[in-house]
């Protein structure tokens, strides 16, 4: 046989050498593994996320600008008869806020409700309130009573408008009986009493007729 110097083996009795390690095929089976893309450079990056946050940014002051335009919600559209209510405020930043009845600091309570389309009124003893709305169309409107609680002072409690809660020390008027029906011939506040309201349900439930007895504090 002659000689075949390609032979993989070396030859019998060859010194021992290295021989080089040899480089398999890949096997076709194996997946091959994708070649990496080239990402965005550092530079790319940073200018597209500056061109991100301005984006981002002229969004929010168009929001803010569109939100300072129409103004807040008014707490007032939720109300409803029967609820007791303190005044905030004034002008197109005129509020009702709803609070409990026997609150210290709840001076009227609804009557009626609707939507301010500019001629509107309540009827006699009832106070008219408007609660504007700037941009998001009809304002609220409200007709109140006084509160009916025992103790709340006030001055001049023949307004068109509510009167303001006053502190007992310098009011004019302090409420100091109040009686679940509307009174309109015979009374039934006590000899002495000096100004009296009587308040007739318009036919809701929430809202109900009382009598009011006011005296000097």
């Amino acid at each position: 046989m002659s000689e075949n110097p390609g032979a993989p083996f070396p030859p019998q009795n060859a010194p021992h050498q290295q021989w080089p390690h040899q480089q398999w095929p890949q096997h076709q089976g194996w997946p091959q593994q994708p070649p990496k893309k080239k990402g965005l450079s550092t530079k790319v990056k940073v200018l597209l996320l500056v061109a991100a946050l301005v984006v981002v940014g002229g969004g929010i002051g168009f929001i803010f600008v569109m939100k300072a335009a129409v103004g807040p919600e008014k707490q007032a559209k939720a109300l409803t008869e029967g609820d007791c209510v303190v005044l905030t405020g004034s002008g197109k930043e005129a509020d009702a806020v709803k609070t409990p009845c026997d609150s210290p600091q709840a001076p009227y309570a609804v009557s009626l409700t609707g939507l301010d389309k500019g001629e509107w009124d309540c009827k006699d003893g009832f106070y008219k309130y408007a609660v504007p709305r700037g941009a998001r169309g009809d304002g609220v409107a409200l007709c109140l009573a006084i509160n009916a609680k025992v103790g709340l002072c006030f001055d001049d409690i023949e307004t068109k408008t509510p009167p303001p809660l006053k502190d007992c020390g310098s009011a004019r008027l302090k409420i100091s009986e109040v009686f679940p029906q509307m009174s309109v011939v015979n009374s039934p506040c006590a000899e002495g009493t000096a100004e009296v309201i009587s308040y007739a349900s318009y036919g809701t439930t929430k809202f109900k007729s009382a009598t009011i007895c006011f005296v000097k504090p």
